[in-house]
């Protein structure tokens, strides 16, 4: 039955994966692991109070196993109980749960790993983790961690966001490059930022943008200028990367996002999507007049200097929905009925970037009402 469910996650069919381990759970009621693929696909629906229930039952057969105290956290949190999940989603990092599914920070000594004790002159560096859009939201809390006393903040980050980061307020220094012990006395996970700081609730920036292309502005001023002809000007991201395992829940369907970019009244469309395309694809967004960037953005600062210049980005959750945020652009988040848990639940803004709109799935899969309300949006 396992197998069957991870089948049907890895197809993004939430619907049919919750019918299989609820009879899963008819056959076997007290099996520990179907209580935690429970959790998981009541999350990926959208019910993150019944996934709590799954995971709480799954912990009352194994309290001490972290994974179910970090999935806790997880159901915890999308429900905006932040207070609660954060000290448990630090189980994420615990040796005992299994490589690929656990948050590894290798080559930092556990000792000098920062608890939230008084800073004082200490010298601290905050350890990339989980994926680009992570890193970019989570650096917005560096300058608090001056005020709590650092004497120095280093970020070490993601091949592709050094440019980039350097920019952001707070940070004395930037690395991509394993930084040497002598640089820093205590390190901390980025995510974990929230619990050590008191964060009970998604939390507005202090300032907007807190983020800034730092080249090629300029130059993309122009090229886009040159594009545009005066005609307002839209990026979109409709999937994700492939190899990540929620991918097929978040990424949107290339024919849906043509569909809904037809509705786009005059707005000059550019693709910023980096995933691989096929040669069949990138001929079908040509034809449909959609400018594909591709491998003329460098990095991450590249990303952003084009950003800046556009007028509206689309995008479903990636690290481009984060990067437009953090530049305080206009950017419309299309979020499947599970969203990861920063989102939440409802709604359709969130305090983590004022310029935020959310269109989410009513139903687990349903991107078609997404497109249609994307649409009327678009018009005029």
């Amino acid at each position: 039955m396992q197998a069957q469910v991870d089948q049907l996650l890895r197809q993004g069919d939430v619907l049919q994966a919750r019918l299989c381990v609820d009879q899963w759970l008819e056959a076997e009621p007290a099996r520990l692991l179907a209580l935690q693929y429970q959790g998981l696909v009541r999350l990926y629906c959208g019910d993150a109070a019944s996934a709590e229930t799954s995971f709480r039952q799954a912990l009352a057969l194994a309290p001490d196993l972290p994974r179910n105290q970090a999935n806790l956290g997880i159901a915890l949190m999308a429900q905006g109980r932040y207070t609660e999940g954060l000290p448990l989603y630090e189980a994420r990092y615990a040796g005992s749960i299994a490589a690929h599914d656990r948050v590894s920070f290798p080559g930092l000594a556990a000792e000098r790993q920062w608890h939230g004790e008084p800073l004082a002159g200490r010298r601290l560096l905050l350890v990339r983790e989980q994926g680009y859009g992570d890193q970019i939201q989570f650096i917005r809390f560096a300058p608090q961690l001056h005020a709590r006393g650092a004497s120095r903040v280093l970020a070490w980050v993601a091949p592709g966001l050094a440019a980039l980061l350097n920019s952001a307020p707070g940070l004395d220094a930037v690395t991509e490059g394993t930084p040497s012990t002598d640089d820093y006395d205590l390190w901390c996970p980025l995510l974990s930022l929230p619990l050590l700081l008191g964060i009970a609730a998604p939390q507005t920036p202090d300032a907007l943008p807190y983020l800034q292309a730092p080249v090629r502005t300029a130059h993309w001023r122009q090229q886009l200028a040159g594009w545009a002809q005066g005609r307002p000007t839209v990026g979109v991201v409709w999937a994700g990367s492939p190899g990540n395992s929620v991918d097929a829940r978040r990424s949107l369907p290339t024919a849906l996002m043509l569909e809904m970019l037809a509705a786009r009244n005059g707005r000059v469309a550019l693709s910023l999507q980096l995933a691989p395309t096929g040669m069949d694809q990138l001929e079908t967004q040509c034809r449909a007049g959609i400018i594909p960037l591709l491998d003329m953005l460098s990095d991450f600062s590249d990303t952003a200097a084009v950003i800046e210049q556009l007028d509206l980005v689309i995008s479903v959750d990636t690290a481009v929905a984060h990067l437009a945020g953090a530049l305080g652009k206009p950017v419309w988040l299309l979020l499947p009925a599970g969203p990861d848990w920063r989102w939440g639940q409802r709604g359709d803004s969130t305090p983590w970037y004022p310029s935020m709109r959310i269109f989410r799935q009513p139903v687990a899969g349903d991107w078609r009402s997404v497109v249609e309300a994307v649409g009327q949006a678009l018009q005029p």
